[in-house]
């Protein structure tokens, strides 16, 4: 028996027949995270687990923006934290290894999980593509791992992306903080469709919960959970060690990074070259 739907904050949801439809919702700031998301995703996910009568999760953003990666105000609240006595974790490694656990339970509910990419599909937002089972991606969305350009690595959804899209193709895109269009990241295998405009996108969505819905839920979940079982495993330790690894990038130059993104100044590394022959 279905118990009532959880109210969440930042995050709608509402009934489509067996469908749960979950939209980020903070249009304002293009659904950037924060941490009303990751709290409202996390119980999200446990809700689920108790309710086997959803036998599909839609994600998506409002407002024409799947998801601007990390919100700024919290990322400028992290710069500004204070260091934490010898010994003791990092407040920067916490806040951040949060956004993993929201991964590993997200990429665990039973559900079939179906994203819908409009607009930006930065940062953080490319973690939620990571462990859908079917990602759709509007003909004009972008994507980027914009991380590095802050000063800081793309910590939490990194395992998840390699094993999304492979270790070099993650290493490119990671590497470079180039954006990207909704056609490469279908080649690359981080989207499974592209389709134009709002037509092409709810017409791919009908289509693909039809095809959902000829399967027999509980087969549904029990081969998710069997072909999980037989990947690669996101160990929590990796997780663990790169929300370190993020705290010690953001309190040196990422530090620098952050308070140039936040002015819209530029950050202090950036190089730039142009052509030159060669004599």
């Amino acid at each position: 028996m279905m118990t009532e739907l959880p109210e969440l904050e930042d995050i709608l949801v509402s009934r489509r027949q067996s469908a749960l439809m979950v939209t980020l919702n903070r249009p304002q700031a293009r659904n950037a995270l924060n941490g009303a998301i990751m709290n409202g995703v996390m119980t999200l996910c446990d809700w689920l687990t108790d309710n086997d009568d959803v036998r599909m999760v839609v994600l998506r953003g409002a407002g024409g923006s799947f998801c601007a990666g990390g919100d700024i105000k919290e990322f400028g609240q992290m710069v500004t934290a204070e260091e934490p006595p010898t010994g003791e974790i990092d407040p920067v490694a916490k806040n951040n290894r949060i956004f993993g656990d929201v991964l590993l339970k997200l990429d665990a509910i039973p559900q079939v999980l179906v994203t819908l990419i409009e607009g930006a599909a930065f940062g953080g937002a490319n973690g939620f593509i990571s462990v859908s089972d079917v990602s759709i991606a509007e003909g004009h969305a972008r994507f980027s791992l914009s991380e590095t350009a802050l000063g800081v690595p793309p910590a939490q959804i990194g395992p998840f992306l390699v094993r999304r899209m492979g270790l070099y193709n993650a290493r490119r895109l990671a590497l470079t903080g180039a954006h990207f269009g909704a056609q490469e990241a279908c080649h690359i295998g981080l989207v499974d469709r592209v389709v134009n405009g709002d037509a092409g996108l709810e017409g791919a969505l009908a289509e693909t919960l039809s095809q959902i819905g000829r399967c027999e839920p509980k087969a549904n979940a029990v081969t998710k959970a069997i072909f999980n079982r037989a990947a690669p495993q996101i160990d929590p330790v990796q997780l663990d060690q790169a929300a370190e690894a993020f705290a010690d990038c953001l309190r040196g130059e990422g530090r620098k990074g952050a308070m140039a993104f936040a002015r819209k100044e530029t950050s202090p590394w950036l190089e730039s070259f142009t052509t030159v022959k060669e004599t």
